[in-house]
């Protein structure tokens, strides 16, 4: 039953893909249709994985983590691709409960990481490598006001706080499976939000004009390969 899961990632895939699409025919309806399938795809990917598994007591905490935090990925999903134009007088209420969803699922992330083996001391400078980017990205390209600024710079701090933490699992487990699938999932999320804060907040610079493709097909791949680790840990 293991290829099960490699089916349903190929599956969450062609969902992202078919989103990519929508999106850019401009049908958000089926756009908010194919990104919830995907959601719901990674989701199965997940409890699939810890049913596989068959966790040690000790390990349950482990799986049940990284699967609500994928259900709040999906919540934020939904959010996030809700026609905004069919609800101009709320467009900023329901970007922002997305983008807090998301930003929860972070935190169980960095959470659940870190819970696992002590920070190796001498990583802690590395936490703050991604928010020093971002600032430099906010003084030059970025047309984001002063308080979504500091709001970004928090996000992009748990994203590198959910880095720092993977790399330590590499350096005390080694390169394994899990370590592995971690990194990759942990890097493909950084570039996927890091395109796409360049696509919402640097006019100036001139994307490839299929990104849209890239940021949902690199997210749902980071997601996929998250709930895929429940299986190897």
């Amino acid at each position: 039953m293991e290829v099960i899961l490699y089916i349903l990632m190929a599956v969450c895939l062609i969902f992202g893909f078919i989103k990519a699409r929508a999106g850019s025919k401009g049908n958000t309806d089926f756009e908010l249709i194919a990104k919830t399938c995907g959601a719901l795809t990674f989701i199965c990917i997940a409890i699939l994985a810890f049913y596989l598994s068959n966790p040690a007591d000790d390990k349950r905490s482990y799986g049940l983590a990284i699967i609500v935090a994928l259900v709040l990925g999906m919540i934020g999903d939904i959010f996030l691709c809700i026609d905004n134009d069919a609800h101009p007088e709320r467009k900023k209420l329901i970007t922002s409960v997305g983008v807090l969803f998301f930003f929860l699922g972070h935190i169980l992330y960095m959470v659940t990481f870190l819970s696992l083996e002590k920070l190796n001391l001498y990583l802690l400078p590395a936490i703050l490598v991604l928010p020093l980017v971002y600032l430099i990205l906010a003084k030059t390209v970025l047309t984001s006001s002063i308080l979504q600024n500091i709001l970004l710079m928090i996000y992009y701090l748990a994203l590198n706080v959910i880095l720092v933490s993977v790399i330590n699992l590499v350096i005390i487990y080694g390169a394994t499976a899990y370590t592995m699938i971690l990194l990759f999932a942990s890097l493909l999320f950084i570039s996927s939000d890091t395109v796409l804060g360049l696509s919402w907040f640097a006019p100036t610079i001139k994307l490839p004009k299929n990104n849209d493709y890239y940021i949902i097909l690199s997210y749902f791949a980071a997601q996929c390969l998250f709930g895929l680790s429940i299986f190897f840990i």
